[in-house]
């Protein structure tokens, strides 16, 4: 199954994620005049959120669905376009990309290319907010909302930093199967590919708190990123 077909179900499943928690974590980084993407905004709860507290959010995906949801949510610019083949005429002072957005990409190449595209609509005095899944163990659990269920199977190859997940959902009681492949990027990783493309790891966080430095083995990671 697609995000295409799973994007009204999207915010329902998702309806425990703390995103004023992770909303008010982006707010350490933000200035009152910062215009703002979210890259890979989904169905624009950040954005929203943002919006809500006086800023100028605008928001990119590759899914129409999502953005169809978001532009019901925010009053900027949407943009249908893939992380990869970035095609803005604009500078941003803050870009954020939440919620492993980035763990979608296949390889180090296609990580290093993101940044880069990043990099291309940042002004100078820019920052970059992007938020990683970085699991430790293979898994699995199960969530009921209302008349639906999912049921959630994970296993991580640490010598590949493959994780390969397998969802399941029952929604009025038809079922729809979604497999995906997350690249899990380490900590280095993250900083050679920065500084391949000009840009520099001012900080590392982890469960979205400030206070919270993160390491290796941190089940999230929060990365604060600007130009060299």
């Amino acid at each position: 199954m697609e995000y295409k077909q799973f994007a009204k179900y999207y915010d329902k499943f998702y309806q425990n994620k703390n995103y004023a928690k992770e909303t008010d974590f982006l707010m350490n980084f933000l200035n009152p005049n910062d215009n703002i993407i979210d890259v890979g905004c989904g169905t624009g709860i950040h954005a929203f959120l943002l919006q809500q507290k006086g800023f100028k959010v605008d928001g990119l995906d590759l899914n129409k669905e999502m953005l169809d949801i978001a532009q019901t949510r925010i009053s900027s610019k949407l943009y249908l376009q893939d992380i990869l083949n970035l095609n803005i005429n604009q500078k941003y002072n803050v870009i954020i990309s939440m919620f492993a957005v980035l763990n979608h990409l296949k390889n180090i190449q296609e990580l290093e290319k993101a940044l880069q595209n990043f990099k291309n609509i940042l002004t100078d005095d820019g920052k970059i907010i992007i938020d990683l899944h970085n699991p430790q163990n293979s898994g699995s659990k199960i969530d009921t909302y209302d008349n639906m269920t999912r049921t959630m199977k994970w296993n991580y190859d640490k010598k590949s930093k493959i994780e390969d997940s397998q969802i399941i959902f029952e929604i009025d009681n038809k079922k729809y199967v979604d497999s995906h492949t997350f690249r899990i990027f380490t900590i280095n990783e993250i900083k050679q590919c920065c500084t391949n493309v000009g840009l520099v790891v001012k900080a590392i966080y982890e469960n979205y708190d400030i206070n919270k430095p993160g390491i290796s083995v941190s089940k999230n990671l929060q990365f604060l990123i600007s130009k060299i």
